[in-house]
């Protein structure tokens, strides 16, 4: 399940990918400055996916399909011999 579509036009240029990135991140600074632990982690971790998703995961091409599996798109008629 992808919850960050980096295809989408929205993410094109580099400073919205970048902000997408750096604002969970510093806010994540912001509530472990405050004490609050456990949604500094919160933050710290929507900040790593995005940073994942947006930068890490290859892209592929807007005609190209993604890899599917071949044992669930094959045919399972079964053997009726």
């Amino acid at each position: 399940m992808k919850f960050l579509d980096p295809q989408h036009p929205f993410f094109a240029p580099l400073w919205r990918r970048v902000l997408t990135v750096l604002a969970p991140a510093v806010w994540g600074l912001v509530e472990h400055w405050n004490g609050e632990p456990g949604w500094a982690i919160v933050f710290f971790a929507a900040a790593a996916y995005a940073g994942y998703a947006l930068f890490v995961v290859p892209k592929t091409a807007p005609d190209e399909k993604p890899p599917t599996d071949e044992a669930a798109t094959r045919d399972h008629k079964g053997d009726e011999g």
